[in-house]
This record gives C-alpha cells, sequence and structure tokens, in this order.
C-alpha cells in the first residue's frame, strides 16, 4: 500500500502519466465534463473534498508550469480566487518556477477541458472554482 501521496488509482495514474503540456483540470461539481477526458469524480458530499484541498495534493505531486482560470472566478467567488492565487503563488518557491496564469472566460475554459487528460471533479459548490493545471519538465 502508497504510504504517501495520493492514494486515489485513477487520480495517482493520471498524474502519473502526464508530460510536459499535458492538462489536467480540477473542477467543481458543476462543471460539464465533456466525453474524451478521464472522468475521476472524488466528490462524496456537497463541499467534500473542497476545492482547495485537491487543488494542495495535485500541486504536491505534479510540476505545473502554467494553469488557466475563468475571469468569472474572481468576479464570483473572490475569497475562493484570491487563496488558490495564493497557493500558485507559494508553490513557486517549492517547484523553482513560477506558475504563469492565464485569465480566460468561463465558456473558453469550459472548451479547453476538451483536451485535458483527466478532469478530477470535487464536491465544491463555489461558482467557477475551476482550473486547468498544465504540467512543466522538471529539468
Amino acid at each position: 500500500m502508497k504510504r504517501h501521496g495520493i492514494l486515489n488509482p485513477a487520480l495517482s495514474r493520471a498524474l502519473a502519466r502526464m508530460g510536459h503540456t499535458d492538462a489536467i483540470v480540477i473542477c467543481d461539481a458543476g462543471l460539464p465534463i465533456p466525453d474524451g477526458p478521464e472522468r475521476i469524480d472524488l466528490s462524496l458530499l456537497p463541499g467534500v473534498p473542497s476545492f482547495q484541498y485537491v487543488l494542495a495534493a495535485i500541486m504536491a505531486e505534479l510540476q505545473i508550469e502554467r494553469a488557466q482560470i475563468a475571469t468569472e472566478f474572481a468576479e464570483h467567488s473572490r475569497k475562493l480566487h484570491d487563496e488558490t492565487i495564493s497557493r500558485m503563488d507559494a508553490h513557486t518557491e517549492v517547484q523553482g518556477a513560477p506558475i504563469a496564469i492565464e485569465r480566460i472566460s468561463h465558456e473558453d475554459l469550459k472548451h479547453a477541458t476538451r483536451n485535458a487528460r483527466a478532469i478530477v471533479r470535487t464536491g465544491e459548490c463555489t461558482p467557477f472554482a475551476n482550473v486547468i493545471l498544465y504540467s512543466g519538465v522538471l529539468f
């Protein structure tokens, strides 16, 4: 049995398969998930697990080059948005390179999810709590 890191087999496998520039989505409970990307549904109850909890777990295991968030996230869910940006800024020190954050419309973000390797659905019920993380490279 694994002792450290993500224990969920589907999520652990998806992260292990990530290559440079591959995308993984962490989304709230309401984001429509297109056919194509692997769906990893972690939702249990409203708010469980939270978007921030899942984001922290994935960020601990993945080298992240850039991220996309919806402009509506800051407009409608300022507190969670600011926590997300702070987490990404703090992660810069851990991985040694900043995470470039691109803000796009929610419609464009939904369209971009089609190209992700996997979409991780949380129990988060905060509007627009979605992020696309693009894998970096360790060297």
